[in-house]
C-alpha cells in the first residue's frame, strides 16, 4: 500500500511540475531573454498605459467587470436566503448542488444564448451574462457566512426589533466581510474574462491580450502587456481571501442541525434563476433552427475533431482532480488551498497559454502533439482539483482520519486512502467538471493549438464570426452535454455525502 501511494503521489507531483512549475519558470525565463531594441521599443509602447492599447481598454473592462460583479451580488441575494435559512447538512449539499449548476455552464453558451435575445447593447449583454454565470458564487459565500452564524444572530435580534433592523444587525456583524470578499473575488474573474465579452461582440483589455500573445514572437510581450491586469487583479483576490476565507473562529462552526422554514417565494425565485442562467439561453439557441439536422450536419463535418476534443477534455479532467488530490494531501499546500485557489483562477488564459507555449516550444515531440492540448487545459483549470480535494477534506470525518493514523497511515495516506475514496463520487463529479469546462476554453487553446485537430472551442468561435448559427447552436449543445453529467453527479455525490 505505501508503494502504492508513493507511486500516486509522485505521478501527481510531477504532473504539478510540468503543467505549472515548468511552464511557469519558463516563461520567466524568457523575459530575461535578449530582445532587439526596436521590437522591446514597441512592446513597451503597447503596454505603457499613457498611451498604448492599455489606456483605452483597461479602465473600461474595469468598470464592466465593477458592475458585473455588482450585478452578481444583486442577483444572488434570493439564493444568500435560501441557503442561509437552510440549516439541515443533507438539505444544504442539495441545494448548493443546484445552485451550482450556472458555473458549469460554460459562459460563451450563455452569451451566444442570451444574444438571441438581445440584440445590441453589448455592454449591457456583457454585465448581465457575467451576472447569470457567477451570481451561485456570492449565494454560496455569503449564504454559507450566513448558514454558519447570521441565522442564530437573526433570530436572537427579531426578540429585539423589526425584521428590518434584525437584518441590518446581521448585515454588520457577519455578512458585510464575505460580500466584499466575493465582490472582489468577481472582479478579479471578470477583469481577466475574455469568453464573454467575445460572445458579446465586445473588445476588452483581455481580448487585446490574447492578441498580444498570438502575434508577437516575444513572451516579455505578453508579460508586459498583462501587468496591468494582473496588478489589480491579484490584489483584488487577495483582499477577497483575506475578507471572505479568514473569517472569525466562530464563522467556522457547522450550520446549526435544527432546520429553519424555506419561504416558497424564495425557493421559486432561485429556480427561476437557475432556469433564467442556463434553460433560457439554451433554448435561445435552439429556438430558430432545426437541431436535429444541425447535429447530423455538425457531426458529419467535425466528427473527428469533437473526438480528439472529448478526449483530450477527459483526460485532462482526470489527470486535474489527480493533480488536485495530490497536491491537497500536502499538509503545507492544504493549508493554503483557498489562496492558492483564488490566484489560479483569475490568471488570464492568454498568460497561461503563452506560459505553456515557452516551456514546451523546444520539444517538438510533444508541442505537435494533442498532449500539449491537455497540458494546456490542466495548466487553465488545476486549480479546479485543489478546490474539490480541499472541500472534500473540509467534509471529511475526522475521528475516521484519526483511526487511520493510529494504524500507523501517513498524514498523506489517510487522506487519499480514507477521504478522497470515500467521496470517490464527488471525485468523479470533478472530473466531468473540469472536461466541461476544458472543451469550452478559448484563450489558452487558441496558444497551444496543434495540427492535429481543431478543438471545438475554437471551430465555435470560427461559426461565431461567420454567422453559422445552425453548426454554432449544434456545438454549443454539445457543451452543455458534456456539462450536464458533471452537474446531476454532484448533486448526487452531494446527498450521498452527506
Amino acid at each position: 500500500m505505501q508503494k502504492a501511494f508513493a507511486l500516486f503521489m509522485l505521478v501527481g507531483i510531477a504532473l504539478l511540475l510540468a503543467t505549472v512549475a515548468s511552464p511557469a519558470l519558463m516563461l520567466v525565463i524568457k523575459c530575461f531573454e535578449p530582445v532587439p531594441s526596436d521590437a522591446m521599443a514597441s512592446i513597451n509602447a503597447s503596454g505603457d498605459l499613457s498611451g498604448g492599447f492599455a489606456s483605452s481598454l483597461f479602465f473600461r473592462s474595469a468598470g464592466l467587470a465593477a458592475l458585473g460583479a455588482s450585478a452578481a451580488c444583486v442577483l444572488a441575494l434570493p439564493g444568500i436566503k435560501l441557503i442561509g435559512c437552510t440549516a439541515s447538512a443533507r438539505q444544504f449539499g442539495l441545494i448548493a448542488s443546484l445552485i451550482v449548476a450556472p458555473l458549469i455552464i460554460p459562459p460563451m453558451v450563455i452569451g451566444l444564448g442570451v444574444r438571441s435575445w438581445l440584440r445590441g447593447a453589448g455592454e449591457f449583454r456583457c454585465v448581465l451574462v457575467w451576472a447569470l454565470w457567477c451570481w451561485p458564487i456570492v449565494a454560496l459565500l455569503v449564504g454559507g457566512a450566513w448558514a454558519r452564524r447570521g441565522h442564530q444572530l437573526y433570530e436572537v435580534a427579531l426578540i429585539h426589533g423589526s425584521k428590518l433592523k434584525a437584518f441590518a444587525s446581521v448585515l454588520g456583524s457577519v455578512l458585510v466581510r464575505p460580500i466584499i470578499g466575493a465582490w472582489m473575488l468577481l472582479f478579479a474573474l471578470f477583469l481577466g474574462d475574455y469568453s464573454v465579452p467575445h460572445s458579446c461582440d465586445m473588445i476588452v483589455y483581455a481580448t487585446a491580450l490574447l492578441s498580444e500573445a498570438t502575434s508577437s514572437q516575444y513572451p516579455v510581450a505578453t508579460v508586459i502587456a498583462s501587468l496591468p491586469l494582473l496588478a489589480p487583479m491579484l490584489m483584488a483576490v487577495v483582499v477577497a481571501y483575506v475578507l471572505g476565507g479568514r473569517g472569525a473562529p466562530g464563522e467556522q462552526e457547522e450550520p446549526a442541525k435544527a432546520q429553519f422554514e424555506v419561504p416558497r417565494i424564495t425557493c421559486a425565485i432561485v429556480l427561476a434563476m437557475i432556469a433564467a442562467s442556463t434553460l433560457l439561453p439554451t433554448y435561445g439557441l435552439i429556438r430558430d433552427i432545426e437541431l436535429a439536422k444541425a447535429i447530423a450536419t455538425t457531426w458529419e463535418l467535425y466528427r473527428v475533431d469533437v473526438a480528439y476534443s472529448l478526449a483530450t477534455a477527459f483526460v485532462a479532467g482526470a489527470l486535474i482532480v489527480w493533480m488536485g488530490t495530490c497536491a491537497t494531501a500536502l499538509a503545507p499546500i492544504r493549508r493554503v488551498a483557498p489562496l492558492i485557489v483564488v490566484i489560479w483562477a483569475v490568471i488570464p488564459g492568454a498568460l497561461v497559454g503563452e506560459a505553456v507555449v515557452a516551456a514546451y516550444l523546444p520539444f517538438d515531440g510533444i508541442y505537435s502533439h494533442w498532449m500539449l492540448t491537455v497540458i494546456g487545459y490542466v495548466a487553465r483549470f488545476g486549480w479546479m482539483g485543489i478546490l474539490l480535494a480541499h472541500v472534500v477534506v473540509r467534509q471529511s470525518d475526522e475521528s475516521t482520519m484519526g483511526a487511520a493514523m493510529v494504524d500507523g497511515a501517513s498524514t498523506g495516506l489517510a487522506t487519499c486512502r480514507v477521504t478522497f475514496a470515500n467521496h470517490w463520487p464527488t471525485m468523479c463529479a470533478g472530473v466531468l467538471i473540469a472536461a466541461a469546462m476544458s472543451l469550452a476554453e478559448v484563450a489558452t487553446t487558441s496558444l497551444v493549438r496543434v495540427p492535429m485537430f481543431s478543438p471545438v472551442s475554437l471551430v465555435l468561435i470560427e461559426k461565431f464570426h461567420r454567422f453559422e448559427d445552425d453548426v454554432l447552436a449544434a456545438l454549443c449543445i454539445l457543451l452543455l452535454i458534456v456539462a450536464c453529467p458533471g452537474i446531476a453527479l454532484l448533486s448526487l455525490a452531494s446527498r450521498w455525502g452527506r
